[in-house]
């Protein structure tokens, strides 16, 4: 374990572990996002919704970063050159370890640690869709009634697994994008 923690020049005459960085910054994102996880449900939420959809959005943008910052190091680890399917390797085992460390925190957040949350967040878009002039009450009560459904079915294990395979996949699509831009060449320079 302590190997992966472990920071190497590429100059080292020890083999190259292609999983060290990925499996590095994966931890690292999943922390980051149990953090972001915990202060969005216990503050930002109580703010306004639009608070809470910025704060939703930024940790979706923080990762996809981190993909990017990850896809980098391994680059240059591997001695300035990467192929896109190295680095796209790199970035799907950060996505995999950072989405599977949120997803059961964030399951074990809403069952434990914090309940309440999805009532606070219920309130939240209630006040929301309360705040729109040209929503109907009707149109309110369904948007309600939609929500209860989720919130029951949130911690299904097949909704669980439907999610996080989902979430994988949107940021694989994102994870590949930033491997198209770290795993491009420079142009040669022509004196």
């Amino acid at each position: 374990m302590s190997q992966i923690f472990e920071v190497k020049s590429s100059e080292s005459n020890e083999p190259f572990n292609r999983f060290a960085i990925p499996v590095r910054y994966g931890l690292m994102v999943g922390f980051i996002l149990m953090f972001l996880t915990t202060v969005t449900f216990l503050y930002i939420m109580k703010w306004n919704f639009w608070a809470f959809s910025a704060a939703g959005f930024m940790m979706f943008v923080i990762p996809v970063i981190f993909y990017g910052v990850a896809a980098a190091k391994q680059k240059k680890e591997m001695g300035g050159q990467i192929v896109l399917k190295d680095a796209f390797q790199a970035i799907f085992v950060v996505i995999l370890i950072s989405q599977l460390i949120s997803g059961i925190y964030g399951l074990i957040y809403i069952k434990y640690i914090d309940p309440e949350c999805m009532v606070r967040m219920k309130e939240t878009m209630l006040e929301f869709f309360e705040s729109m002039k040209n929503m109907s009450q009707e149109s309110i009560d369904q948007q309600m009634k939609n929500m209860d459904e989720q919130i029951d079915g949130s911690t299904k294990p097949s909704i669980l697994l439907y999610s996080t395979a989902k979430s994988i996949i949107i940021h694989s699509i994102f994870g590949f994008i930033a491997a198209l831009i770290v795993s491009r060449k420079k142009p040669v320079e022509q004196h």
